[in-house]
């Protein structure tokens, strides 16, 4: 019998990111340099929601409200533009 093994794969996107997505996934990284960064348009590509993974150590010691505070003041000027973002913030912990 053969043994399957489950490794862990890092899943990459296969497409670029729209321009929103780009702008907004620089600014998160230069501010939070994160161990992983999604950045997703969930409006059906006209900019108006975001879904945001992020993982930093930034985070470290910060309850969920304030790592979703920092994050909202980092995209501050981008958010008041949009109709909604879904964030999902962990610390490196």
């Amino acid at each position: 019998m053969i043994r399957s093994r489950i490794r862990n794969i890092r899943f990459k996107r296969f497409y670029s990111l729209s321009s929103g997505e780009a702008e907004l996934h620089k600014k998160l990284e230069k501010a939070l340099e994160p161990k992983l960064l999604n950045v997703q348009d969930i409006s059906g590509g006209c900019g108006s929601m975001y879904q945001i993974k992020i993982i930093s150590e930034k985070f470290k010691g910060m309850s969920m409200v304030k790592q979703h505070r920092l994050v909202n003041e980092i995209l501050k000027d981008d958010i008041s533009k949009m109709h909604g973002v879904r964030l999902d913030t962990q610390s490196t912990e």
